[in-house]
């Protein structure tokens, strides 16, 4: 497992998909197409915005707390017919458990909670590019 950071969010103008680009420790950067929803928490996120009322990550994040549980990580472990796959990876006393999650998901309840992000590195092998060209021209580079 390679670890790594959200480093943009970008339209791809053709389709109007959000693209989340991860940035490997390594080099290299994972795309991956999420919804606009799921944009709009990572961009909350990022931005360290208090909405008035919470968004489902935050509200996960609240209940997570509240039940003295703790996001250790996020994994990208798998891309299986063109589809990313995460989990989460919580702690509660002493006990790991291993949750199915949207990477979309798992990345925004990241941001809000500072727990690590990895990729496995066959993901990064299957879907890394050194270089991802941004709609509008801008080029983020490994």
């Amino acid at each position: 497992m390679v670890p790594a950071k959200v480093e943009n969010l970008g339209l791809e103008p053709n389709s109007g998909s959000v693209i989340v680009l991860l940035r490997a420790e390594n080099g290299p950067i994972l795309p991956i197409v999420i919804g606009h929803l799921e944009a709009q928490h990572i961009l909350a996120a990022f931005s360290e915005e208090k909405p008035p009322r919470p968004l489902l990550p935050d509200l996960f994040a609240s209940v997570l707390d509240l039940l003295s549980v703790k996001l250790h990580r996020v994994e990208i472990v798998e891309l299986k017919e063109g589809t990313f796959y995460a989990r989460l990876i919580l702690e509660q006393r002493g006990v790991e458990y291993d949750v199915d999650a949207r990477p979309s998901d798992s990345l925004a309840l990241a941001l809000r909670t500072g727990a690590e992000i990895l990729i496995a590195e066959e993901v990064l092998k299957q879907a890394g590019v050194d270089e991802f060209k941004m709609p509008g021209g801008s080029t983020a580079q490994a």
